[in-house]
């Protein structure tokens, strides 16, 4: 693990399902009970993985202690109670010794058990899972699409060159706890679930297929890649389609699309910050995405289309059932889970959810559109990446805040900054009570959010920050009477147009009492009768 990686997890808000920190100075319960390490090793894996971290306070600002346990010894501890040989990591931080433990997920369709019970993270407990999960969870092998027997596929099928670079992604991944380089190709794909029963899987032939093989039994199972210079073009100007296993080309696919990545630069003071059009981290996502989610039951192939803005990606078959545009970011499914495994042990996609969070934070941090799924149907998944930079300033004022406070936002809060520039309405949740914390943004009324008044300084709109913030309240209930007095009578609706909206109505019918009692305005008319020409109006007092 390298200092970066450390460090953001050291800034994690909190402790999740998937991260654990324990200061352990000396020594630590390594068996007994549900908060052991074993314990914790068993909700971890259930989660489908993670880290359990030791030398650790779990108090933010997190600071490194140090522990001297033996790292032999938790490994011993572990290959006993579950016959697995675990990564376990030592890593110095500021001259302090932690111990990073690697915990692998749970085999697809089982589940760890420590002392009978089959632990599970529920908050900040750890607790038997319940009986919904475990149903899942047996059901993952029958519902797995990837994991489909391919009829008359042999292992000769699959691509030797493939089977290396399994091998050798496996070998520098964290996330695999046994020597690859000591089973041969039928024991390693057997113990992947690529083989199972000695027959040849959907999931192997996408990952690892010959080109001929692949074109016998899923000729569809292919990427089809098009470049074109403008959108508004019907021909490609480049197109190359891909037909083998996806391990013997991704490298390819990204090098095509990298040949043609234009690099932009964002002002910063005196210097310019380079951005890629299109960031190596954010298509890669996209693209595992499409191998991962993509209903390979029905006929149609993945197509992708490049231009020097925009980078679209079309997936045969629609969102998962419970799954929507809206809730993607928080939902997470997968159609083909043993695909998903496999790539998330090459170290392929992210460790939690399913790469939306990723490519939401990384489009935002640059100043870039939103990951765009509106021309989604029931059949077809549609994903269009922006590759233009919208707002340049919103991107260095990202930069500066992450730089300054030495936090990097993640997808949440960026998303929430995003919401507030656009004045759409968020709620206060931890993430706001955080980036006010952090001074990223104001609220100059309940309810009421903007962005800091650096933001409005750097993008010299300091007029818009005023409106924004607000006047004090007798310079609006002077606004009222000087409305008044201009069109002698008033209504709410012109009340609301007066402060563009962005005064509650509760708030301007405080200042109307108020300028009532102080015998300055009078209500003429029924107040019940709001509407019509007999609706009641607001006057300056005779």
């Amino acid at each position: 693990m390298d200092k970066n990686t450390f460090e953001k997890l050291l800034r994690a808000n909190k402790e999740s399902e998937h991260l654990e920190f324990k200061e352990a100075k000396t020594s630590f319960n390594l068996i007994k009970g549900s908060h052991s390490l074993c314990g914790y090793f068993v909700a971890i894996a259930n989660e489908k993985g993670g880290r359990i971290i030791f030398g650790v306070k779990d108090e933010l600002p997190r600071k490194v202690s140090g522990t001297s346990i033996e790292i032999e010894k938790l490994k011993k501890v572990l290959l006993n109670k579950f016959s697995r040989r675990v990564n376990i990591e030592e890593f110095f931080y500021k001259g302090k010794r932690a111990i990073i433990i690697n915990v692998p997920s749970r085999p697809i369709g089982d589940w760890l058990v420590h002392e009978g019970k089959a632990l599970m993270r529920i908050g900040e407990s750890l607790q038997n899972m319940t009986q919904d999960m475990q149903k899942e969870i047996v059901n993952e092998a029958f519902s797995d699409y990837s994991s489909k027997i391919i009829k008359g596929a042999k292992i000769t099928d699959l691509s030797s060159k493939a089977i290396g670079e399994l091998r050798i992604l496996l070998t520098n991944s964290v996330r695999v706890d046994k020597n690859i380089m000591s089973f041969n190709n039928e024991q390693l794909l057997v113990d992947l679930g690529l083989i199972r029963q000695k027959k040849i899987t959907l999931a192997a032939l996408v990952l690892l297929g010959e080109e001929n093989s692949l074109k016998r039994f899923l000729p569809h199972a292919e990427i089809r890649f098009g470049y074109r210079v403008d959108e508004s073009e019907i021909r490609n100007d480049d197109t190359k389609i891909f037909s083998e296993g996806y391990l013997l080309f991704y490298n390819k696919l990204w090098n095509k699309i990298d040949s043609r990545n234009l690099t932009l630069r964002i002002v910063h003071g005196f210097q310019l910050l380079e951005k890629k059009a299109f960031e190596e981290e954010t298509l890669r996502e996209a693209i595992n995405n499409s191998i991962i989610h993509r209903d390979y039951s029905k006929q149609g192939t993945i197509l992708m289309m490049q231009t020097p803005k925009s980078f679209e990606v079309t997936s045969p078959g629609g969102l998962l059932s419970g799954i929507t545009i809206e809730n993607m970011i928080d939902e997470t499914k997968t159609r083909n889970k043993l695909i998903a495994d496999i790539l998330f042990k090459c170290e392929f996609v992210e460790q939690f959810g399913n790469g939306v969070n990723l490519m939401v934070k990384n489009q935002l941090s640059s100043g870039k559109n939103l990951p765009d799924y509106s021309k989604t149907t029931n059949d077809k998944v549609v994903l269009k990446i922006d590759g233009t930079i919208q707002d340049s300033e919103f991107a260095r004022y990202v930069y500066l805040a992450a730089m300054k406070k030495g936090k990097s936002l993640d997808d949440k809060e960026l998303l929430i900054l995003n919401r507030i520039k656009l004045n759409q309405k968020v709620e206060s949740d931890d993430c706001i009570n955080n980036l006010l914390d952090l001074g990223l943004i104001e609220s100059p009324s309940r309810g009421k959010y903007i962005l800091s008044k650096q933001y409005y300084r750097r993008i010299d709109k300091k007029g818009e920050y005023t409106r924004k913030s607000g006047l004090d309240k007798e310079t609006n209930k002077l606004l009222i009477i000087d409305h008044l007095k201009k069109w002698k009578k008033g209504y709410m609706h012109e009340f609301k147009d007066v402060f563009r909206g962005e005064i509650p109505k509760g708030r301007i019918n405080s200042y109307l009492d108020e300028l009532k009692k102080e015998e300055k305005i009078e209500l003429i008319g029924n107040p019940r009768a709001v509407r019509g020409p007999n609706a009641a109006y607001w006057r300056i007092k005779q």
